[in-house]
């Protein structure tokens, strides 16, 4: 992306906030969505994340992949929730039995899959749902975390291999 100037000189952004919001949300609220399980905190988590985007349009619009800031925001809000509600809940447990639920939106076999992949490492969660959700190559996932392509092969080469290893011990790969 690149901005233009107008003919009195002021430099215009490219792009609309408003038409980058339409073209992405459905995209970073299914990544989201495959990181925590749950719709209603999905939309939340993209909410927030494009309201990062928003507030700070003049300079994320100038970067050459708005998108994958947003995306980047979005998993790191994900994996921040993760950890708070980690430290949540054991000091719920520290404080005795809670009367809560955990509702399942997904099918039940996409659940079970996901609840895997949620097991994960931060990182390996984080590049198992850029590459398996929003298809995105090794380049474009070093890109958007900010992280070496190397450093990519090698996080989803370890995802790959623990994730067998947990099919295989849960029964779903023979």
């Amino acid at each position: 992306m690149g901005t233009e100037t107008a003919d009195d000189g002021v430099v215009q952004l490219p792009g609309s906030f408003d038409a980058f919001y339409r073209a992405e949300y459905p995209g970073v609220a299914a990544l989201v969505y495959s990181l925590t399980g749950k719709a209603d905190v999905a939309d939340d988590l993209a909410q927030e994340s494009f309201l990062r985007a928003h507030r700070d349009w003049s300079t994320v619009a100038l970067r050459r992949h708005p998108e994958y800031w947003v995306r980047r925001v979005a998993v790191n809000l994900a994996i921040s929730r993760f950890r708070r509600l980690g430290a949540e809940t054991r000091a719920l447990l520290r404080l005795g039995p809670a009367g809560t639920s955990i509702d399942t939106p997904l099918q039940p076999e996409y659940e079970a899959f996901w609840a895997i992949v949620r097991r994960l490492p931060n990182r390996q969660r984080q590049v198992v749902a850029l590459h398996y959700v929003h298809e995105m190559s090794v380049a474009e996932i070093a890109t958007a975390l900010e992280i070496a392509e190397g450093t990519v092969k090698a996080t989803l080469h370890q995802a790959r291999a623990n994730l067998e290893r947990e099919l295989r011990s849960s029964g779903w790969w023979v």
